[in-house]
């Protein structure tokens, strides 16, 4: 037995801080790497939705009846009503040209595009620095031009995105509620393996030792047991990872959800049990002197 360690041969710690920091590491590592994967496909939509804005001018009625010139009307109102909104960079209306070649993948080349009753489409390019205000947008369109119909990905997908955006947040708390417990455990850990050991502590104590060479010797301890546990937690971790991440590529496509982290990702997620080793390393050198100024 080595001569430091002698007077925690029998203390419990040894097997209670590795398994605490391996749960605590595991539930840490899958938490942290649910948030990496959301706070990627949020900022995924945001990019791909930021553009994503047309309006559709119908060119018949309900009925099926030919709307004339009334089309033309609207849609010169519709683009001052875009080009006149903050946020707006610019409106084009689609010619019949450029609807053919996006028809060509399902009709054909050799389709007349102006024969068939497709909408009159404005594309609208938006400044992805200054969102504009959508919902105005749509008010003054359904004013000025009641038959024109706003598409945008991006009002789809709001609803989804706050929800993530809070989704985050909570994971953010349970991460911050995580570490609360950890450092409450080790204090805990800590001084029941004080008290346990107060008779030899005094007696070392007694013989020349000072109030670091005892701390030093319990953090630097912890440190290691907690770090072992973490880096068995983080390895137990990575089989649900490599499961949860086939079932999200079998069920999804990468626009909605890219479980993949890359570099940095996995950088963060290696980081969670050294953190706690450190966060565990800390706490015992003030609980260790809190209770020899106390006691000793």
């Amino acid at each position: 037995m080595k001569k430091d360690s002698i007077f925690f041969a029998t203390d419990s710690t040894r097997l209670f801080l590795p398994w605490m920091s391996m749960l605590m590491t595991f539930i840490a590592v899958l938490i942290l790497a649910t948030g990496i994967t959301s706070y990627q496909a949020i900022t995924n939509w945001k990019q791909v939705v930021s553009g994503a804005l047309t309006v559709q001018i119908p060119t018949y009625t309900e009925s099926g009846e030919s709307r004339g010139q009334a089309v033309n009307q609207d849609v010169e109102t519709a683009l001052t009503i875009l080009r006149s909104s903050i946020g707006v960079v610019g409106a084009t209306v689609i010619s019949d040209a450029q609807m053919t070649e996006l028809m060509a993948p399902w009709l054909g080349g050799d389709v007349a595009v102006s024969e068939l009753p497709l909408p009159k489409l404005i594309d609208v390019t938006l400044d992805s620095a200054n969102h504009p205000n959508l919902a105005q947008i749509k008010t003054d369109l359904a004013e000025q031009v009641p038959s024109a119909i706003l598409d945008s990905h991006r009002m789809r997908l709001e609803p989804l995105i706050k929800l993530s955006d809070a989704g985050i947040k909570l994971i953010i708390f349970i991460l911050i509620l995580l570490a609360v417990t950890a450092s409450f455990t080790v204090v805990y850990a800590t001084r029941t393996s004080l008290s346990a050991h107060e008779h030899v502590i005094s007696l070392i104590h007694m013989m020349g030792a000072n109030d670091w060479f005892l701390t030093q010797k319990y953090a630097v301890r912890h440190f290691s047991l907690t770090i072992m546990g973490g880096f068995f937690g983080f390895l137990l971790a990575l089989p649900i990872m490599a499961g949860i991440s086939f079932l999200i590529r079998g069920a999804t496509i990468d626009f909605i959800w890219n479980p993949a982290l890359g570099i940095g990702g996995w950088l963060t997620l290696l980081l969670v049990p050294v953190i706690l080793s450190i966060l565990a390393f800390l706490t015992t050198i003030k609980t260790v002197l809190g209770y020899l100024k106390r006691f000793l």
